[in-house]
């Protein structure tokens, strides 16, 4: 049954797959991308042809992973758009909780009820992240409860968002029940408790709640009336009216009125109306369903014709999705309900999995590809972006709620992947398992090893405890288990595991996950796993590899967590010739730096530490076209910076992202950094001269990061039209910075201002001048300052003003 299985979901993903066609209308077709269609055949093949209409000049080069994810934040990243049908349950759920956070004394329990699908995630993160809902509250978190949620775990996520150092202790649950209330006792606090399912839930938790406080508002989201808390309010939260739910489908199917109207396809509004019950998952499916199909009478009629409530629109989506799609969806099944997946995760298991296939030749790779399923599964509504990164890149994603129950289910259903917790039951675990994802530390029952190809643990034991049954289950595994077929092994974020010494029988493995698992060593054996593509070890102890795991010649992406080469020997580019991600190597030679690093023409993603007691020289970069991420220190064994030497990176169209630690002793000019620039981060770096005259020139870039030193002059000045795209700025740290000039119709676009302990600075007038401001961010900023700062933004200001405290790292971090 499994093969057939594997059959239908990965070896038939390599026939009739249908083009991005929910693309077509939207995204702009490239000479590359068109050659990759047709050079496939039938492998993206469809019986309607490809909309070409919006293809424009075959020269234009091929998006890159910036452009994809920009398309993807304009589509998805809709700020407030999002209350789109739901402005008057936004309206009633924040008088709610004004009126809760008032009354002082106990806190207001504020409870959500609502059909799957209704919303009521979404109205309560509009309002938790409303600017004036911060304004209000000293502290905010937000935690999910599970039907099998753990008390500790959700203890450990609430402190955590409330205090990070305090999370950092591995404290008990009593003492967890000790710590929290007088945290939340400190001022107005707002607490979500989202999806509960277990009745239990509130006895568990109440005690942390301190009776008497300055006011605070729980707001607790749940499908089930009875689960609804007895001592607070209870909000209904109701169907979308006609109206709304046409709105809301409009928007999330990026058509206009007219267009339909000129389609005359307005013939199918009522049908889709009553369809979609007026639920907004419904809705925001059908968008996603209806967007990758053909504007034609028949196409959105047979589609409509068989779907009946939102089952049935779960249904079809998924069986409308091409079959490459099913086996990347149904994984994320494999992942806990509500838990955010990193991308970067996501995409490397993916690829690791077999999921995606490339062509051998051209410049487009598999995690390309995997990038574009990703990015499809998006528009279709079958994946929610939860986070988005500083510079519009989505950073993490989940399953919203409904979909996660029903799909996760249906994968184990039908064999594709099987879950061990405390439900995993006699009968169930009689079926071969292909994917096992372990979720709490209970014992194994009987399994079926034989056909495992990949293990996935998710039993972090929060708080620095430390998991003892994966240890034992890898064991068995090596024991009984057919090694021929393991692919993955990712246990990122099990403090502590322990890894068979055995290692090296896991022939075929191609994804070794271990980042913020803090293990000391590997396994001397890692040498020989030649079908290994990504390493993590990331945030561990791991401070040498063998030199026989740099022979590996499959190695696309490492993680590394600052192992030091006294040698640059054991790199080499003809071995590692698909390396993409170099992350986290630290290197204590000048010898053969430029001769042996320019030759990794793959290399997409660099970060590079030099301890070298004299000045290095960064002048190979530009035989590296494909890079796209640069991130050089150079530091002496002290902890403090060392010199740069920089080249011009005027021909690097492709890098965006670049972050320099040290001091330059190249000429500060604009034209020495990468045309597309969109991310730079300096520290260290001793300018005595104004950086924002020339940075300012910078036609694209979207974030800018002055950290420690960067900077040792007194002055700054923005002039009129600098910044055009800048979004992101955060000056830390610059100790004789005390005037900020910022000039009218500079900084037009600027959201995000973060101003870390400096000091000299007393004053800030450009504050008038940021028109676009959202968020100001005061860290270890003197309270004379803060109230300054407060003064001028009460005249009306839609700017959000937070304080924080930090405490400095050592140099060496």
């Amino acid at each position: 049954m499994d093969d057939a299985i594997d059959n239908f979901l990965v070896r038939k993903a390599l026939q009739s797959r249908k083009p991005f066609t929910s693309f077509c209308n939207r995204v702009v077709f490239n000479k590359e991308m068109k050659q990759f269609i047709s050079k496939t055949g039938d492998l993206i093949k469809d019986k309607q042809p490809l909309d070409i209409q919006d293809v424009t000049d075959n020269n234009i080069p091929g998006p890159s992973q910036h452009q994809r994810w920009a398309r993807i934040s304009d589509f998805c990243f809709d700020g407030e758009s999002h209350v789109v049908g739901l402005e008057e349950q936004v309206k009633n759920l924040v008088a709610l909780v004004v009126q809760g956070a008032e009354q002082g004394n106990q806190p207001a329990i504020v409870s959500m009820v609502g059909e799957g699908g209704s919303g009521k995630t979404a109205i309560a993160r509009i309002v938790y992240n409303r600017v004036d809902i911060k304004r209000h509250f000293t502290s905010r978190a937000w935690v999910h409860v599970t039907k099998e949620f753990k008390v500790r775990d959700l203890l450990v996520d609430m402190i955590t968002q409330l205090d990070e150092k305090i999370a950092k202790e591995p404290l008990l649950e009593d003492e967890l029940k000790w710590r929290l209330p007088k945290l939340l006792g400190q001022g107005r606090y707002l607490i979500v408790v989202d999806d509960v399912d277990a009745p239990e839930f509130w006895e568990a938790i109440k005690e942390v709640f301190p009776p008497f406080s300055h006011g605070g508002v729980v707001i607790v989201t749940t499908r089930k009336a009875g689960l609804a808390v007895p001592a607070g309010s209870t909000l209904q939260v109701r169907p979308l009216n006609d109206e709304e739910s046409w709105a809301l489908f409009l928007k999330k199917l990026d058509i206009t009125e007219d267009r339909l109207h000129n389609s005359q396809l307005m013939k199918f509004k009522g049908q889709i109306l009553k369809l979609c019950g007026g639920l907004p998952l419904a809705i925001v499916l059908m968008g996603g369903l209806l967007s990758a199909k053909e504007l034609t009478d028949s196409e959105w009629s047979r589609v409509i014709e068989h779907v009946n409530a939102i089952e049935g629109i779960l249904a079809l989506s998924y069986h409308e999705l091409p079959s490459y799609l099913k086996p990347c969806f149904l994984y994320m099944g494999l992942f806990p309900k509500a838990i955010e997946i990193p991308i970067r995760r996501l995409i490397h298991l993916w690829v690791a999995e077999g999921f995606v296939t490339s062509l051998s030749d051209g410049d487009m790779v598999e995690e390309d590809l995997a990038e574009m399923y990703f990015e499809e599964l998006v528009c279709r509504k079958m994946i929610e972006v939860v986070r988005w990164r500083l510079d519009g890149s989505p950073k993490t994603c989940r399953l919203p709620s409904l979909v996660h129950d029903v799909f996760s289910l249906k994968a184990r259903d039908i064999g594709f992947l099987q879950i061990h917790n405390t439900s995993f039951s006699a009968n169930t675990s009689q079926l071969p398992v292909r994917r096992l994802a372990t979720y709490s530390n209970i014992p194994f029952s009987k399994l079926h090893e034989s056909h495992l190809r990949s293990y996935v643990s998710f039993n972090t034991l929060k708080g620095g405890i430390p998991a003892g049954n994966s240890s034992m289950f890898l064991d068995k595994i090596m024991s009984k288990g057919n090694l021929g077929v393991f692919r993955v092994l990712d246990l990122e974020g099990v403090y502590k595991p322990e890894l068979p010494k055995a290692m090296g029988t896991l022939l075929n493995l191609r994804y070794l996950g271990l980042r913020s698992t803090v293990i000391n060593s590997l396994p001397v054996s890692i040498g020989v796993l030649q079908c290994l593509e990504t390493l993590d070890v990331k945030h561990t102890n791991i401070t040498t590899l063998p030199d026989s795991f740099w022979k590996i010649r499959g190695l696309r992406h490492l993680y590394l967590n600052g192992i030091c080469l006294d040698s640059l020997d054991v790199l080499s580019a003809e071995t590692l010739n698909k390396l993409q991600s170099l992350c986290g190597l630290s290197i204590s030679t000048e010898s053969l730096v430029a001769e042996t690093l320019s030759k990794f023409k793959c290399l997409r993603k660099l970060q590079l530490t030099f301890y070298i007691p004299r000045s290095i020289k960064i002048d190979w970069t530009s035989q590296l076209n494909k890079l796209h991420s640069l991130r050089i220190r150079s530091m002496r064994k002290s902890g403090e910076s060392a010199p740069i030497k920089l080249t011009s990176f005027k021909e690097q169209h492709n890098l965006v992202n670049l972050y320099l630690f040290g001091s330059l002793l190249r000429p500060f000019k604009s034209t020495i950094f990468p045309p597309n620039l969109k991310s730079l981060t300096l520290s260290k770096t001793v300018l005595g001269k104004d950086p924002m005259l020339e940075l300012g020139k910078l036609p694209q870039l979207n974030i800018l990061r002055l950290f420690s030193f960067s900077y040792i002059g007194e002055e700054m000045t923005c002039v009129s039209g600098a910044f055009p795209q800048l979004h992101v700025l955060k000056l830390w740290q610059l100790g004789n910075f005390s005037n900020w000039l910022v000039e009218e119709g500079a900084l037009p676009s600027l959201r995000e201002l973060e101003i870390r302990d400096c000091r000299s600075l007393k004053t800030l007038d450009a504050l008038y001048q940021l028109t676009s401001l959202r968020e100001l961010i005061l860290t270890n900023m003197p309270p004379d300052f803060a109230d300054y700062v407060r003064g001028i933004n009460s005249t009306g200001s839609a700017v959000f003003i937070k304080e924080n405290h930090w405490e400095p790292s050592p140099p060496m971090e």
